[in-house]
């Protein structure tokens, strides 16, 4: 068990870096939409900005986290964890590495144009070969058991029905989502609405504190088979109706009194699950707000203004990320008063964009422009907030020196990689050095070395050393080569001095460094 979370210990310095890093995204797309220009000649133009913000909130920690769920369950049954660990250390590798692809493809202007499927379709090939070893994982665990469980039996039945739906639903020739996302539309929703009943259930019966049998299966059997006649419908036919996508919407209110009736069952209240309940709260707001906003007198006056985002936010920022955080924390001790601060984040979000949302639709006369300037304001709140709590992390842990070596590699390469994407053409410019799109594999490289780095703070310290500095020997060499060479300037013979010399700092000091 302890071995588990030391695992979970190891990768929150990564999920927190990597959140972080969406909300700043976001944050700059707030500031491009209000006229902020001077990043738009860099890679970060407002629509790769929209697509990373989103891309890495649904791909991101957030669904990481989510994925710990079964094994919550297993350690509130009595089962030891650590037979789980080596499988989901390579489930973590994998996953990481499609996020840190994806953001890449994503800046160099690969997207597709999706509201929230953005990256490139075959990246998915990587997150079902991660799945391989999550399948894994789970069913050493699962072979503790004498008689299988129902909750074992339904994470089982998403464990193969996940990756299949994801590769056939998100096929660019066959496959249904982009369909389905212009929207809106009725059997997208319910479909997307479904898939967190199955989470729902499985975190209730964590949290609850007696023995839980879920009951009025009608209430999610119905919606499931509206579900599968959607598709087969979209299929085989062609487009729907309104009439029959009105229906499918309308199915989606069967999960309200389900959810009620679980939750009462359960005996869960706001103080014992906090994060639980508020995802649950906010599930059902956004599937009621939806069915309204679904009304045809209202459904094209708001189609894609503020107020879907501001419901976005809520069903995203609230809705799953504290579904998230409910799972989260039964493994690692989450910060106080987080909960409080991140409600009035999305608050000062939600309030401000649904504003927007009306006027923008003729319904009332307010000045979108400081509703935007809200929005930002409370982007901005969500950054330093989120800053103060990672800061306040490092200072409770006692680093020694090879993890301030690797710390200080992080800050220099992963940090240095980001703010280089952000604004090298203005830096360039301003110090007087040519800039060239080639750079962006340097940028590449540098981001990648400080990954390795962040990961080295928490695990396999000397041997991602070791790793890093064979690294920028070799990088660094071949630097000084091309300056000398006459193919780059200046700046290379910088980079490589640099290289070399953190490189040889470890490799010296080596044997103090512990």
């Amino acid at each position: 068990m302890d071995k588990f979370y030391k695992l979970v210990e190891q990768v929150m310095p990564i999920w927190a870096f990597i959140f972080l890093g969406s909300i700043l995204v976001g944050v700059i797309f707030a500031a491009q939409l209000l006229g902020v220009e001077f990043l738009n000649s860099t890679l970060l133009n407002p629509a790769t900005t929209r697509s990373l913000h989103i891309t890495l909130m649904l791909y991101g920690p957030v669904m990481l986290a989510l994925s710990l769920l079964p094994f919550a369950l297993f350690a509130k049954e009595g089962l030891d964890l650590g037979d789980a660990v080596e499988p989901l250390k390579n489930y973590f590798l994998l996953w990481h590495l499609f996020l840190f692809m994806a953001t890449l493809s994503i800046l160099l202007g690969v997207q597709r144009g999706l509201p929230f499927y953005d990256f490139a379709y075959e990246l998915n090939f990587i997150l079902a070969a991660s799945g391989i070893f999550y399948i894994i994982a789970i069913f050493k665990m699962i072979r503790h058991y004498e008689v299988t469980p129902l909750w074992v039996k339904v994470s089982k039945t998403l464990l193969f029905v996940a990756p299949l739906a994801l590769l056939v639903l998100m096929n660019p020739t066959f496959g249904q989502v982009e369909k389905t996302l212009i929207g809106p539309h009725g059997d997208n929703t319910l479909g997307m609405s479904f898939t967190l009943i199955p989470l729902f259930y499985l975190m209730i019966k964590l949290h609850a504190k007696e023995d839980f049998v879920p009951k009025w299966h009608l209430l999610w059997i119905i919606p499931l088979v509206g579900y599968a006649l959607s598709v087969a419908t979209r299929i085989f036919r062609g487009e729907l109706s309104y009439g029959e996508e009105w229906v499918y919407q309308w199915l989606t209110f069967a999960y309200a009194p389900l959810l009620i009736k679980w939750c009462r069952d359960a005996k869960l209240t706001l103080k014992e699950a906090p994060y639980l309940v508020i995802s649950i709260l906010a599930f059902l707001f956004v599937m009621i707000q939806g069915n309204i906003l679904f009304i045809p007198e209202i459904r094209w006056p708001f189609h894609r203004n503020d107020l879907i985002v501001a419901h976005a936010h809520v069903a995203i920022g609230l809705g799953i990320f504290f579904m998230a955080l409910s799972v989260l924390k039964y493994f690692y001790k989450l910060p106080q008063n987080f909960m409080r601060f991140w409600l009035y984040v999305i608050a000062i979000i939600f309030v401000s964009l649904s504003l927007a949302g009306f006027s923008e639709a003729g319904f009332a006369n307010i000045d979108v422009t400081s509703m935007w300037w809200i929005r930002l304001l409370g982007g901005v709140v969500a950054v330093v907030g989120l800053v103060y709590f990672m800061v306040q992390k490092i200072n409770k842990t006692r680093l020694s020196l090879l993890q301030l070596y690797h710390l200080s590699g992080f800050a220099s390469d992963g940090l240095g990689a980001f703010i280089l994407f952000l604004f090298a053409p203005l830096l360039f410019s301003f110090l007087g050095f040519s800039f060239t799109p080639y750079y962006y594999l340097v940028f590449g490289f540098m981001g990648f070395v400080g990954i390795l780095h962040l990961i080295g703070i928490t695990k396999e310290p000397h041997f991602l050393a070791y790793v890093t500095s064979l690294a920028r020997l070799i990088t660094g060499t071949i630097f000084l080569s091309l300056f000398y060479l006459g193919t780059i300037d200046a700046l290379g013979l910088l980079v490589g001095f640099y290289d070399i010399s953190y490189a040889l700092l470890y490799l010296i000091f080596r044997s103090r460094l512990s």
